[in-house]
């Protein structure tokens, strides 16, 4: 069940849905001269992404549930839930699009971050770009 974002021992610095890590992914995207598209019940992925030399494949979580109020957030086993279910739609749609490099897009929380770090290795491995949104909209690669 998803908690108040004050009643955790670390609070997260900022809440946004998977809605608002989409729009926060694909502005960024578009200014770098990405086109961006929404696949959502099409394949499973969230939002593809190319430019005449790459085609990336996202699938993005947030930290915050759409129907619930702002500052109810994910408890902690929801979000390695999250990150695994994340992880598996990519590798599933990689199996079909072998040359497609594949993102997972989430807010750039301390919590999220401990739960990514603890896979890093594997995600570096199969090549998992990590794109870090910030509060301010802003993206982080990793």
């Amino acid at each position: 069940m998803p908690v108040q974002n004050d009643q955790l021992i670390q609070a997260d610095p900022f809440v946004l849905s998977k809605s608002e890590v989409l729009n926060a992914v694909k502005m960024y995207l578009n200014r770098e001269g990405y086109e961006t598209r929404n696949l959502g019940d099409l394949c499973g992925i969230d939002l593809a992404a190319a430019n005449e030399y790459h085609t990336l494949l996202i699938e993005a979580q947030g930290n915050h549930a759409e129907h619930h109020e702002k500052e109810t957030v994910f408890t902690g086993s929801q979000l390695d839930t999250h990150l695994s279910c994340q992880l598996v739609k990519l590798l599933k749609n990689y199996e079909k699009n072998p040359a497609k490099t594949l993102v997972m897009a989430n807010p750039d929380t301390p919590r999220l971050r401990k739960t990514a770090e603890y896979i890093r290795q594997a995600l570096d491995d199969l090549g998992v770009v990590r794109f870090w949104v910030k509060a301010d909209g802003s993206i982080e690669w990793e």
